[in-house]
């Protein structure tokens, strides 16, 4: 694993961000066909930390951005909706677990600003 390893880090240190995100849409469907939920959990719960510590922040909201909607084409709403209740919940709880009580905290509020926008704006408006 150690060569492989070594051969990724070279090839994303060559590419821009953009080149990243790009690269990481047209694999994760495949990568998710391959691993099922469960493997890209265990995967993602290991790369994370690395991942945040070469691009930080902005750098990982920015490929997140990006990726999405290739994934989304590539993947159907189906996989996308079956990834984020298998995945997502696993990832949020690895991340919050390892946040102090300040951190979680606004993080946890964060959260909870972003799904009352997105209820408000997709479930909201077949209301009215």
């Amino acid at each position: 694993m150690g060569f492989q390893q070594r051969m990724m880090n070279m090839m994303m240190g060559r590419k821009s961000p953009e080149d990243v995100a790009k690269m990481m849409g047209e694999m994760m469907p495949q990568m998710m066909e391959k691993m099922g939920s469960e493997g890209m959990f265990k995967m993602m719960e290991k790369m994370m930390p690395q991942m945040m510590g070469k691009m930080g922040t902005e750098g990982m909201s920015k490929m997140m951005g990006e990726m999405m909607p290739q994934m989304m084409g590539k993947m159907g709403h189906e996989e996308i909706e079956r990834m984020m209740l298998d995945v997502m919940p696993r990832m949020m709880d690895t991340c919050f677990s390892e946040m102090d009580g300040e951190r979680r905290q606004f993080m946890l509020t964060h959260c909870r600003g972003m799904l009352d926008q997105m209820d408000k704006k997709y479930l909201g408006a077949a209301v009215s």
